[in-house]
């Protein structure tokens, strides 16, 4: 799961587990960019700095350790890495302001390494700022390999004096919460991916510049790729002199895959105050689902004929993607997780079938790529290609569920069939 972040004056440095890749959708196909996953992800944010006239920059980086090379060290009996990354920020002037090398290091058991691909690593660091433009630098670079990658990123820092009223940029959360002692306890999103949450929030500050409290009425309005209003709600506050910090709840709002605008509209003024931009995108959607009707009909072994129908009807693209997307949000064991583990277990076991059991038709569609869809790898398997008295077969058993399949190969071609029907809970015939 992702770390809880307390808010206090400085946020802390946490070490979170499950993976963000994108998924995107091309042509009205599911097309996953996975193989070329971002090795790193980074946030700029530029907050109020308390009693200051200056602004904090809070750099927030996301780094997938699986991209590193590891090299075992006998001696420790671990895998260690160790990165370097250089932060250089120069103001319109070309003026450097910062020119900081970080180090971060890694040291992993066998057991760990083995499930590098489930893991990310997260930090933030602060930088104070006055008002002003500014370019930002990020190298970071492997020790092990010496492999580098750069960044180049445009910073704006407001004067947060200058009106009466000043905003912060938009930080997008996962989870948020209360502790015992009533700190806010956080979970940012860094990548701006809102596809794997089933709600997210808004956290940002609002600066009241005046002697006095005052009143006002907001709205975030929503728009997608084609400039539609695609959700909006409204928020109101009384807010005190100085810094006022808000976080707000952004319901459910069946989002399709895509990138979106989100606007902080101040209603009395009619007025964009701080925008931001979003995308929502599965991570766990993998490389073998390219269209979405194919996706649809790969659900017959998890979703029952209803579900299936009411999926398959729906009138258009975007609505038949609308309902596949909640099927499986509502089947997430960890909805509050960037990662979806039945989701992707279910199509990884779908690739695998595939892989393994195709002939004329795809290996899902096979009685053995049923068998393994729904009950994975046997505990043991008994094959007999050659016997002179018999048609080829095989026996799968599964020892800790007390079943037994056994498969007959009746054409001589790989098209080995379950000598019994397999039923499903509702009684019906899975194969087809």
């Amino acid at each position: 799961m992702k770390p809880k972040i307390v808010i206090y004056i400085v946020f802390i440095l946490s070490t979170i587990f499950p993976s963000f890749a994108v998924s995107q959708l091309k042509d009205k196909s599911l097309d996953n960019a996975d193989m070329n996953r971002e090795s790193y992800y980074l946030e700029p944010l530029v907050f109020y700095q308390k009693d200051s006239l200056n602004g904090r920059l809070d750099l927030y980086v996301e780094l997938f350790p699986e991209s590193l090379q590891f090299k075992y060290n006998p001696s420790a009996g671990r895998y260690e890495a160790s990165i370097d990354y250089t932060v250089i920020i120069k103001n319109s002037s070309d003026n450097i302001f910062y020119n900081n090398i970080y180090t971060e290091s890694f040291s992993n058991t066998e057991a760990e390494q083995k499930n590098l691909s489930n893991k990310y690593v997260f930090s933030l660091k602060q930088f104070i700022l006055p008002p002003g433009q500014y370019k930002l630098n990020f190298n970071i670079r492997d020790k092990n390999t010496s492999n580098e990658s750069s960044k180049d990123i445009d910073v704006t820092v407001n004067d947060y004096s200058s009106k009466k009223l000043s905003y912060s940029s938009i930080m997008l959360l996962s989870d948020y919460k209360l502790d015992a002692e009533g700190k806010k306890d956080i979970t940012p999103i860094v990548d701006g991916n809102i596809g794997n949450f089933k709600e997210f929030f808004l956290f940002f500050d609002i600066i009241n510049n005046s002697d006095s409290m005052i009143y006002k009425e907001y709205a975030y309005r929503i728009y997608n790729e084609a400039g539609k209003n695609f959700a909006e709600g409204n928020f109101n506050y009384y807010l005190q002199p100085g810094e006022n910090k808000n976080i707000e709840r952004i319901p459910e709002s069946n989002f399709i895959i895509g990138n979106y605008k989100l606007d902080i509209v101040d209603k009395n003024q009619n007025e964009i105050v701080v925008h931001r931009f979003i995308k929502y995108y599965w991570s766990d959607l993998p490389v073998n689902i390219k269209d979405l009707d194919a996706a649809i009909d790969q659900l017959i072994y998890i979703a029952t004929s209803d579900q299936l129908s009411y999926i398959r009807k729906g009138k258009t693209f975007e609505e038949k993607e609308r309902r596949f997307l909640k099927f499986w949000r509502d089947k997430d064991p960890t909805p509050n997780t960037p990662r979806n583990e039945l989701m992707s277990e279910y199509y990884s076991r779908i690739k695998i079938a595939n892989e393994r059991y195709s002939h004329y038709v795809p290996g899902w569609k096979t009685d053995m790529g049923m068998v393994y869809i729904i009950y994975g790898n046997p505990s043991n398997i008994d094959r007999h290609p050659f016997d002179s008295d018999a048609k080829p077969y095989e026996i799968w058993d599964y020892y800790d569920m007390n079943k037994r399949f056994i498969f007959v190969d009746y054409s001589g071609f790989g098209d080995y069939r379950l000598i019994t029907p397999f039923y499903d809970e509702e009684k019906t015939k899975l194969h087809f």
